[in-house]
């Protein structure tokens, strides 16, 4: 038998490494040692004899038989093996987002019931005193809605004085693997207030435009909270609107004059639905701390500041190596041809995750056309 790995997400833990299918189908982690991982390299349509082979080669050591198969079998468990079983199992589950994208975090970071969701939204609405103008496009988090509550009041104040329009193009960070720089799901999103419904057309339209097939990794979406989060707010303000729930995962030449032409044929609010900086021991850096937030705060504000003074090259280019891996680069490389020119930062804030001293930024910048002033 010759054996094949999925690529597994990993995760650096106390003495190695925990491996989990990237799209959460299989639940079961896999810890594997430094040795391990070795071994799982070799797995790239390799028998096991020959596993053996190549192991005795490079280190001089011989695996036993025995040990490659337990940990052939602890893949399996936790979806990583292509065996015929997982890709049965992936294929099931593929299917049955054909037809719907099921509520993955209602309960959790949202309420499920309608009546509840609304109450929700006004609180959320409540939480934000300031003043907002009517938006042509709109910048929003996908962060925890619980842990900055104001920014996402920011956004609902925008879209309460925006007229509803025909479709929302939403671009997401694509958190998961995709076979391509960008994907959508071509089928409703249960949201508490009814159906997300797509614009089936247009995503047709738009899949035309790009030199590859658009609707190429549908397990992608299946826990993807950067456009189920915004989708929720989304949904609950403008009801009437058809959706065009698009993954980035990297910005192309190409894909930027897709959504530019996109825009141009079939004209669409324009939601950027992503975070700012990433910053803490969870993502790698000291503990936070002043100067880790002063850099974070001033990284992120310099960014949108940018973004609100019309100048998106500027703001990606202010990044340089993105040292505190703001995770909007993509989605506003892809949008950059049609962003709006210029608009207004309505709220920020840099949150911080005390169990592991991390914290993330997020944002809301209402784009109005009109450049705000330099900073």
């Amino acid at each position: 038998m010759r054996l094949h790995v999925r690529t597994p997400q990993i995760t650096p833990v106390e003495g190695g490494f925990m491996l989990t299918d990237p799209y959460g189908v299989y639940e079961k982690p896999l810890f594997l040692t430094e040795g391990g991982l070795f071994l799982l390299s070799l797995m790239d349509g390799r028998t096991l004899e020959e596993i053996q082979e190549e192991v005795f080669k490079q280190h001089g050591i011989l695996v036993p038989k025995k040990e490659l198969e337990d940990l052939v079998s602890a893949l399996e468990e936790s979806g990583l093996l292509l065996s015929e079983k997982v890709e049965k199992r992936l294929k099931e589950e593929e299917e049955r987002l054909r037809s719907r994208r099921p509520m993955r975090l209602a309960g959790l970071s949202y309420p499920k019931e309608e009546k509840a969701a609304r109450a929700f939204l006004d609180a959320f609405r409540a939480s934000y005193e300031g003043e907002a103008p009517r938006a042509l496009a709109l910048l929003m988090p996908h962060l925890e809605p619980g842990r900055v509550p104001e920014v996402y009041g920011a956004a609902l104040a925008a879209l309460e004085r925006t007229p509803e329009p025909e479709r929302v193009l939403l671009l997401g960070v694509a958190h998961r693997p995709l076979q391509e720089p960008v994907a959508a799901l071509p089928v409703p999103f249960e949201t508490p207030f009814g159906p997300a419904e797509p614009d089936l057309e247009t995503l047709r339209h738009l899949d035309a435009l790009l030199p590859f097939e658009l609707f190429n990794t549908p397990l992608a979406f299946r826990e993807e909270h950067a456009l189920e989060l915004p989708l929720f707010f989304l949904k609950g303000r403008w009801p009437q609107a058809r959706y065009l729930p698009l993954l980035v995962q990297q910005s192309t030449p190409l894909v930027e004059e897709a959504l530019r032409l996109l825009l141009k044929d079939r004209p669409s609010f324009l939601v950027l639905a992503v975070d700012l900086s990433h910053v803490g021991p969870r993502f790698g850096d000291a503990p936070f701390s002043l100067p880790v937030a002063k850099r974070a705060r001033e990284k992120d504000m310099g960014f949108l500041q940018a973004l609100a003074q019309g100048r998106p090259d500027e703001a990606l280019w202010s990044l340089g190596q993105n040292p505190t891996r703001i995770d909007a680069v993509e989605v506003v490389r892809a949008a950059r041809k049609a962003l709006p020119p210029g608009g207004e930062v309505l709220a920020y804030r840099l949150d911080l995750e005390a169990p592991t001293l991390s914290a993330v930024g997020a944002g809301t910048l209402a784009f109005t056309g009109a450049a705000s002033g330099a900073s």
